[in-house]
């Protein structure tokens, strides 16, 4: 079980995949903006959408705030090269909407096996 923290996502996808980290135990704050970040418990992983023309600040705010923090980008028109950029960017991984149970139960244990190998070396 880990926290997350949905960052600058819609509401309709922000329901959609409270729902199905929920079903797999996790705990979710949905979050407006970065400074939110550090007013409650510290997420182990942060979904950020993509979507948004505040993407590239977002991300760069996120990076400032929380360099350590694994991010996974969300978004609704998934393609090669956003994804690759993303991932240059950053990002532990990419969630393309809709969202599938096993894509997100996947996501996230890659992102947590990372960072727990990460924690040990």
């Amino acid at each position: 079980m880990a926290h997350v923290a949905l960052l600058g996502l819609p509401q309709d996808l922000a329901s959609q995949l409270s729902r199905i980290l929920h079903s797999e135990t996790h705990t979710v704050d949905r979050r407006g903006c970065i400074e939110e970040l550090g007013r409650r418990s510290k997420p182990r992983v942060v979904f950020l959408c993509a979507d948004t023309p505040d993407f590239q600040k977002n991300l760069s705010a996120l990076k400032r705030a929380a360099p350590d923090l694994p991010f996974v980008v969300v978004t609704r028109m998934p393609d090669a090269v956003q994804w690759l950029n993303a991932l240059e960017a950053g990002a532990a991984d990419y969630c393309g909407a809709p969202f599938e149970t096993i894509q997100v139960r996947w996501v996230m244990s890659s992102v947590l096996r990372e960072r727990a190998h990460r924690a040990a070396a």
